[in-house]
């Protein structure tokens, strides 16, 4: 995720770069001008457009008012920041109008326009509309309370007005934040005699380029994020193993379930396990039919020593004892070859040790 945002971050960086438009040309207003002006972000204020009066303030900021002095002496002033600023920073029509008590009395203290001062081409300040002045007092004034003390029931207007409404803050947040991005990278580049953009782009192909590459990159990390989780392939299912303490202990299971659990263990490719699953198979057989005594602590050599010497299957027992400690306590992997082995010696064990038990049930029962 941090080399994406790296990405993002170049690639909105190289592309506010390479994409210049004209500056907005500041003017010289006389004062009757300024008074005028001042007027027209009133009455958007009035009115409820407080989006046109902020653009209407951050214009007459970037403005200087030229004044004559009583000899004859003559300059240019800024535009009070003070009154304006707060109105062109606004982000709601609530901040926007906190400032509206402070911009009637700058108008007032300036002088009202002659016809001889504001010059033909001043723009008359527009009059407020005032069906759209009833509509805006309508929509803020208060719903009288029905009798009970009950609020008025709002009317639901649907999940994506709602959603629209709950995001105005921030999409007013991200646009206001490009508009002075776009001044910014401006300022960087200097002005053209002929007033036209170099890349011959406005705003509006700005922010649809900036849009589009937010997009494609936004694609490109939930591509990333998806392979991310797919992971790796499961590993070929194999028999599930027991708790180790299972696996150890000879009697947690009977002899042919010792058998069926060594070929289980030989298929999933785990020979050394399988090993230890048919010598306990032995050793449980070796239970049953009488020939060993199993007593917690016994090693496996003295479980061999145990056993007769005059039965035929004693020398078959101890290597398969001796096969068995080699690959369990020698060794970390056992080879397929060594696994044969041991199934084999155990096989034949198993043979031996039950035919033993069969000939000697009969021997009782004659």
């Amino acid at each position: 995720m941090k080399r994406l945002a790296a990405v993002l971050q170049a690639v909105l960086a190289g592309a506010a770069v390479l994409l210049l438009a004209a500056p907005v040309a500041a003017e010289t207003i006389s004062i009757g001008t300024y008074r005028a002006r001042l007027s027209e972000v009133q009455a958007r204020l009035r009115s409820g457009d407080w989006i046109a009066a902020r653009e209407k303030a951050r214009r007459l900021l970037a403005d200087r008012v030229a004044y004559g002095g009583d000899r004859g002496d003559q300059g240019a002033l800024e535009p009070d920041a003070s009154v304006l600023g707060p109105i062109a920073r606004a982000g709601r029509l609530d901040q926007a109008r906190a400032s509206s008590a402070a911009l009637d009395r700058l108008i007032a203290a300036l002088p009202e326009a002659s016809p001889e001062a504001s010059g033909a081409g001043d723009p008359p300040v527009p009059a407020p509309d005032p069906k759209l002045l009833k509509e805006v007092e309508k929509r803020q004034a208060l719903a009288e309370l029905p009798e009970g003390g009950l609020l008025p029931e709002v009317q639901d207007r649907g999940l994506l007005a709602a959603l629209a409404e709950f995001l105005k803050p921030a999409v007013d947040f991200f646009e206001d934040l490009l508009e002075r991005l776009w001044e910014w990278l401006l300022k960087l580049f200097p002005e053209r005699s002929d007033g036209a953009s170099p890349l011959g782009l406005d705003m509006t192909t700005v922010t649809a380029l900036v849009v589009a590459l937010a997009v494609i990159l936004a694609w490109v990390g939930w591509r990333v994020l998806r392979n991310r989780r797919r992971g790796a392939a499961a590993p070929p299912a194999g028999p599930a193993p027991l708790p180790p303490a299972a696996d150890d202990d000879p009697l947690s299971r009977e002899a042919s379930e010792w058998e069926r659990y060594a070929r289980e263990l030989a298929a999933a490719g785990r020979a050394r396990e399988a090993i230890r699953a048919w010598y306990h198979a032995v050793l449980v057989a070796l239970y049953r039919a009488g020939a060993l005594h199993y007593r917690k602590g016994r090693t496996n050599w003295e479980y061999v020593s145990q056993v007769p010497p005059g039965l035929s299957w004693r020398a078959g027992f101890a290597e398969l004892t001796r096969s068995f400690e080699r690959e369990w306590y020698g060794r970390d992997q056992s080879e397929p070859e060594a696994l044969r082995e041991s199934e084999g010696m155990a096989l034949h064990l198993l043979t031996a040790v039950r035919d033993t038990a069969r000939n000697r049930d009969r021997e009782r029962a004659a």
